[in-house]
């Protein structure tokens, strides 16, 4: 997998994150869009790093 899908990926989780978590939340102050926008950026990386890991094994057991 290039980088470059991978990178589109994370951040469409970040997007999609923060919005569900705000239409959830149902707040719209400052500090709840920068904690949220935080816990997406935590989510996105993390789901990164579960693409990547296993698109690596993928590629090695294939």
């Amino acid at each position: 997998m290039n980088k470059k899908k991978l990178l589109v990926q994370v951040v469409a989780a970040i997007l999609l994150y923060v919005v569900i978590s705000l239409i959830l939340e149902k707040e719209y102050s400052q500090a709840t869009v920068v904690r949220e926008i935080l816990e997406g950026v935590v989510f996105g990386l993390l789901y990164g790093v579960f693409i990547w890991f296993r698109e690596k094994y993928r590629n090695k057991k294939g």
